[in-house]
């Protein structure tokens, strides 16, 4: 509770200096270290929550490096970085001339200085002003966590003066931001905010449960997470934070249902769109956020953004190789998202049968795809018997299994151990179903779950997810997915 600044504070006193060009926009960079001579400093900047490289610089005999450049660099948070790990980090904006002195001792940004830019004296005094109230934050907290429950009164002293020193942080700040409204520390200092929460309480008379308050509130985020954000502004994705704040968004606050994910994404691409580079990352970042996604049904997003970026040509910097490949994927996914109806198929059976999948009646169908000499079916195949067909069988429970091979012998072998006889047990010895294309069988073993009108519900889960599953939907027949 009373710790929850600390955050913005570890992120503002991250030692950012700006910098102070010559006329024709050079970079003109001297860095004099204290007793560091002919010794390497690696130039770094963030992007991506990384640390990449950019250049190596070497201090002469004086314990000098001079820095210099024809072109400017690209603005945001950069990193001058000691090979005894070491580091501070200044922030570039549009000039980009300075000299500063420094050491390579701990906290060294308390013994940096600067000239040549005064925005950069702006933030250090700022910074300074930071650390001290942070070691008077750090103190209420120490006090704080040493009070016993019992100790109310003395508890609310202490979230009182945290209130305060909050309160004259947050005036500082947009104190800070006024005089540097021309400049990336403003743009920066503005980034950090978080978003002002409206009083939902005082907004009825009667006292608003705590679902209704919770729901206020996540909607008032939603759709106000990003207001002090330009996404369009690629400086921003050269800093330590502004990354992982958009991750955390989509991650951990945004409801995890695909359509809601994709929207979100599509929305903040297009914000990004004035801007080439910006629109560039936020359209890689957020796919491969979809395509990485361990949450089932997400590949519903990922299918929504490679059709209206990549396959559409609108990401002009893929190659052909990759949307090929993503074409490829992404047309064998399309018939397995959840909510589509399964793909037909009619396939023969061990006994010599023909069997429909839209034939099987049953209230729940799974649809499994296996092999006897696949490693994980050996174990899968018979987990899921145990633990879902002896368990829901009785309930009406089938399983539609394809053998994804065409010997015979090995398959007819493993059913029998494992006594597997009273699944419908079917193979396609003449690939006539396209079973592989409409279920991207691409490993085994793979298992769908389907409704009583064949609609997927579910896939790529555990043996013990599914058996708990259809626990719950026995348990709760009003369901409906």
């Amino acid at each position: 509770m009373i710790i929850r600044y600390a955050a913005i504070v570890a992120f503002v006193a991250a030692n950012l200096f700006c910098a102070k060009s010559v006329a024709q926009n050079a970079v003109d960079m001297k860095i004099k270290v204290d007793n560091y001579f002919n010794q390497p400093i690696v130039l770094g900047y963030y992007f991506d929550q990384k640390m990449l490289v950019r250049d190596t610089l070497v201090t002469n005999e004086m314990g000098v490096a001079h820095y210099q450049k024809s072109e400017p660099l690209p603005e945001g948070v950069y990193v001058i970085y000691f090979p005894e790990r070491s580091y501070f980090d200044i922030m570039i904006g549009d000039d980009q001339t300075f000299e500063l002195s420094c050491d390579t001792l701990p906290n060294m940004v308390s013994r940096v200085k600067v000239s040549g830019c005064t925005m950069l004296e702006d933030f250090i005094d700022y910074q300074n002003y930071l650390n001290g109230r942070q070691k008077e934050i750090q103190a209420l907290n120490d006090q704080y966590r040493a009070l016993g429950e019992s100790q109310q009164e003395a508890r609310d002293a202490l979230k009182s003066k945290y209130d305060k020193i909050d309160s004259e942080i947050k005036a500082r700040n947009e104190e800070v931001i006024a005089k540097n409204k021309n400049n990336f520390l403003s743009v920066f200092l503005t980034a950090l905010k978080d978003v002002k929460m409206p009083d939902f309480q005082a907004e009825t008379a009667e006292t608003l449960p705590d679902s209704t308050l919770q729901r206020k509130r996540y909607d008032y985020y939603r759709a106000h997470w990003d207001d002090n954000y330009n996404f369009a502004d690629d400086r921003l994705l050269r800093t330590p934070f502004f990354i992982k704040k958009v991750d955390d968004f989509f991650e951990k606050t945004l409801i995890q249902v695909a359509d809601t994910v994709a929207n979100e994404a599509i929305r903040v691409i297009e914000l990004a769109r004035p801007n080439k580079e910006a629109f560039r990352y936020f359209v890689s970042h957020l796919y491969n956020m979809t395509n990485n996604s361990k949450i089932m049904g997400m590949d519903a997003a990922l299918c929504k953004l490679a059709d209206r970026y990549y396959l559409s040509g609108e990401a002009d910097w893929a190659d052909e190789k990759f949307i090929k490949d993503l074409r490829e994927q992404v047309d064998g996914i399309r018939y397995t998202l959840i909510g589509q109806i399964a793909k037909d198929l009619n396939m023969i059976s061990v006994t010599d049968e023909w069997f429909k999948l839209s034939e099987v009646d049953a209230p729940y169908t799974l649809l499994v795809f296996w092999e006897p000499s696949c490693g994980h079916c050996k174990k899968e195949i018979p987990e899921l018997k145990k633990k879902v067909w002896d368990k829901f069988a009785s309930k009406g429970v089938k399983i539609y299994a394809v053998y994804c091979q065409v010997e015979r012998k090995e398959w007819e072998d493993f059913i029998t151990e494992h006594q597997l006889e009273e699944w419908m047990n079917v193979y396609d010895p003449y690939g006539r179903s396209g079973y592989r294309k409409y279920y991207h069988i691409k490993s085994t073993p793979q298992i769908f779950v389907l409704d009583k009108n064949k609609k997927i519900i579910a896939k790529r889960l555990s043996v013990d997810q599914i058996a708990e599953m259809l626990d719950y939907l026995f348990a709760h027949p009003e369901v409906k997915l």
